[in-house]
């Protein structure tokens, strides 16, 4: 039996089409409170969408700075909105990441890149948040790539998932404590091309910032590759 992967700008126009033909047949509605949208590829009506709560300037790097193994990793910190159990965020995240929408990820990138492409001078190169590879083939796409992409749409800078690979598998963080999240990422990431990153300024991507283990653990690993400086951002921020 042959087996094959699809090239993601395939796997992209695949999903447009099917979208589109989606749409000839049901109408979108908002994931939040179900009113008629008309934005398939952030499918959130106008009411719900200023309902979202804006993270405050230095929020997401104070979060990371509660970590020891952060202290000194990031130039900068960024995220878009908070997440809580009753915004608006909620369901378009779990959309995004386990509801088979990617396509979600890229449109919502380029609201992150145009929101704070004024924030982020000299960003050399975008990478997002790796998936270890068994993740991937369960889910099909890494959602922070995505989001990547749309980031660079914007920026007009390259996105380089391939300088940060996730080298074991982890569990899942979303119902571990504190304490747990932070050794179930430890020593998790590698950079294999470490000549591509030296004195660069890196963009790391991912979609949600929690207690921030899984992105300094992702930073150490660049700093081992001799970084320049690494500014993160996240589509989401856990309240």
């Amino acid at each position: 039996m042959t087996m094959f992967v699809l090239r993601d700008s395939y796997r992209e126009a695949l999903y447009r089409l099917g979208h589109a033909l989606r749409s000839l047949v049901y109408p979108w509605y908002c994931l939040h409170c179900g009113v008629r949208s008309t934005h398939p590829t952030l499918p959130l009506c106008t009411r719900c969408l200023r309902m979202l709560r804006r993270v405050p300037p230095g929020e997401a790097l104070r979060r990371l700075h509660q970590l020891p193994e952060a202290i000194g990793c990031f130039r900068a910190a960024y995220s878009l909105w908070y997440e809580t159990a009753t915004s608006p965020f909620r369901p378009l995240h779990h959309a995004l990441k386990y509801g088979n929408r990617p396509v979600y990820g890229r449109r919502l990138g380029r609201l992150i890149g145009e929101t704070f492409r004024t924030e982020w001078p000299a960003i050399d190169v975008i990478v997002p948040i790796p998936l270890h590879r068994r993740r991937y083939l369960e889910r099909g796409y890494n959602q922070s790539a995505w989001l990547a992409r749309g980031i660079g749409d914007v920026l007009a800078r390259p996105v380089a998932p391939e300088l940060l690979m996730r080298i074991r598998p982890t569990q899942s963080q979303t119902h571990l404590s504190r304490e747990t999240r932070r050794a179930n990422v430890a020593r998790a990431f590698v950079a294999p091309y470490p000549e591509r990153v030296v004195g660069r300024h890196v963009l790391l991507v991912d979609d949600l910032l929690t207690t921030g283990a899984t992105a300094a653990w992702a930073a150490q690993a660049l700093h081992s590759a001799r970084v320049g400086s690494v500014t993160l951002v996240t589509l989401g921020l856990a309240a």
